[in-house]
Order: C-alpha cells, then structure tokens, then sequence
C-alpha cells in the first residue's frame, strides 16, 4: 500500500492536466498513487495521456456523466486505505519537494488530520501563457516554521483557511467531508467547518495556484451575498463572543476593501442570536446596506429568504459550526 493517494480532478483541460501530473511524478516522494477524476465522460484526453505515460501508479477514473466540481470533490474528500490523501486540481501544479515536505511537517502532529501548504499565485494570459505574479495566498519570511491553526480565525468567519490544491489529510477511518452541493467558490468555506482543528500551515509555498480564464465559478452576486450571510451568521451565532470581540469584529469589518459591514447587518436579520450585531453599526455603516439595496433589491430579498430557500445549506453550517466551536471549547 502507497502513502498517499493523490487525487486529480479534470474538466477539458488537457495541456494544464498535462503540467498537473507532471508535477506529480516529479516529486521527490515516489511512494504514492493517483486517480485522475474525468468529469467530462466524452472526452478521452484524460484517459490517452495516462494510458501514453504508462505509470502503473496513475489510474484513470472516468464519470459515468458530468458531476460538476462540488459533487466530484465529495468523492474524494472520503476515507481512503492508504495513511494520507491529496487533491491536485488539474489547473495547479506542485513544488517537487511538496508530498516530502508536508509528511515531514505532520510527522510530529499526530492529532493533526488536515495541513496544508502556502501557494504561489499565477494569472492566465490571454495567449495562454502562465504569468507569475509575485504573489502568495498567504505573506511569507523565509525559514518560517509550520504552525498550528486553531479553528475561529477572522479569516473563517466568511472564508477559509486552506486551499484545495495544497492539502495533505491524514486518513482516519469513517471519515468523510462531505459539503451541500453548493457553488464551487464557497465549498472551500463549507468543507473548513467539517475539519477538526487545530489544521496545520506550512508557509513555504510548495504548490501554484493558477487563475484562469475561464471559471466554473459563479459571478452571481444575489449567490455570493446569501453564501457569506449564511457563513458569518452561523459563524457568529455560535462564536459566543463578548461585546469587546464583537467591537473588534467591526472594526476588523470596516478596515477590509470592500468593507463586510453589510455582511454583518445582514447576519443580524437571518439569525436572530446575531441582532446584538446592530448595536455597533454606524451611520455609514447602514448607508452602505442602503445603496447596495438601491442598487440591487432583489439581492436583499433572496439573503433575506436564504434559510428558507436553502435550508440544506443553513443547517449544514449550523450543525458543523456548532461542532468546531464545542471542539475548541472542549465540549464532547
């Protein structure tokens, strides 16, 4: 039995599939094997190039029809044989030292189930072409050590910690984070509340993040608006804070560019443990709610019905919030 079973989901992306796995093979870890999830069941670009590269290590797992990003994480992000699993989306690519370095880093973390990696950040250009743009996911000093993260990070009250491309899961059996089937842009934010923590950084940027040209991410802002409600009101409902942290989410809300004041005030209307959340709010702070309803008035009307909408979708960040603040607390 390998390692770590590495997992490479692809839609109709042959040249960056290409560059994906052969990052992989490059690692100076070899003790590992891999599935290449083909979401677009017509397309026999995926199977060729693992049948042309002959590496008994690569299997090629075909869908019997398109899934869709969300339900094709579902299947991999589920208990496997070997001790440790990865995702390689087929548009990044690792470092060669990335599987080496991330099991020397969980190595002295036992109870550490998910750790994950700094990335570089590339952008596509037009000629397809790969620009690097100097930046990283996360700011990083050379020689800086892992860390351990505990779960309650500003970051995760409408966002995540991790980044897909740049995990490595210890395997624990009967373990499964499985999300709702929601957007793509948002599964990163739901799945975070299903790891137990602390995770595990590791600010060297072993992995690449690309942004492409093309997305199946969703632009939708009436969508956007209704996932990131949901996420800090339940973030939020079960926090518990005392009204000097809630002062100092304000001011952590407004200081941001866009400022997430109105994502606040609107927690404040979906879940009635998040109402105390007005006592901070200014007059810009409501005047910015008011022009973005002007703007947009079906908008506050679908964040306004989102629970009943979605019930799915609340009542899975309800329950797994509640489990990671009850798991920081201490509380079985």
């Amino acid at each position: 039995m390998a390692t770590v079973r590495v997992f490479v989901p692809t839609h109709r992306r042959a040249r960056l599939l290409e560059r994906a796995i052969a990052s992989l093979r490059a690692q100076t870890f070899p003790d590992w094997v891999c599935e290449v999830h083909n979401d677009a069941p017509d397309d026999d670009g995926p199977a060729r190039l693992v049948a042309r590269l002959g590496d008994a290590r690569i299997t090629h797992r075909p869908h019997a029809r398109n899934l869709g990003a969300t339900a094709t994480f579902n299947l991999i992000f589920q208990a496997t044989p070997e001790p440790f699993y990865s995702m390689l989306e087929d548009d990044n690519w690792w470092e060669p030292d990335f599987l080496s370095s991330m099991l020397a880093a969980v190595e002295g973390h036992a109870d550490v189930t998910v750790a994950w990696a700094n990335m570089r950040v590339w952008q596509e250009e037009p000629d397809g072409s790969f620009r690097d743009t100097g930046g990283l996911v996360h700011p990083y000093a050379a020689g800086e050590p892992p860390r351990l993260v505990p779960w309650g990070q500003p970051a995760q009250m409408c966002g995540a910690k991790h980044s897909n491309s740049a995990l490595l899961i210890r395997s624990r059996a009967h373990q499964g984070f499985t999300t709702p089937d929601v957007p793509v842009a948002m599964v990163e934010m739901f799945r975070e509340r299903l790891f137990a923590h602390p995770l595990l950084f590791v600010p060297r940027p072993l992995a690449h993040f690309s942004r492409t040209l093309q997305t199946a991410r969703s632009r939708s802002p009436s969508e956007w608006a209704t996932l990131e409600t949901m996420l800090v009101a339940t973030f939020l409902k079960h926090a518990r804070f005392d009204r000097v942290r809630l002062g100092e989410i304000w001011a952590d809300a407004r200081a941001v560019r866009p400022p997430k004041t109105t994502a606040l005030l609107l927690a404040s209307f979906v879940e009635p443990a998040c109402r105390p959340l007005r006592d901070w709010a200014r007059p810009n702070d409501w005047l910015r709610l008011g022009r973005g309803v002007v703007r947009r008035p079906h908008l506050l009307c679908r964040v306004l019905r989102s629970r009943r909408r979605h019930p799915g979708w609340w009542d899975f960040l309800d329950r797994a919030t509640a489990a990671r603040f009850a798991e920081q607390r201490g509380q079985p």
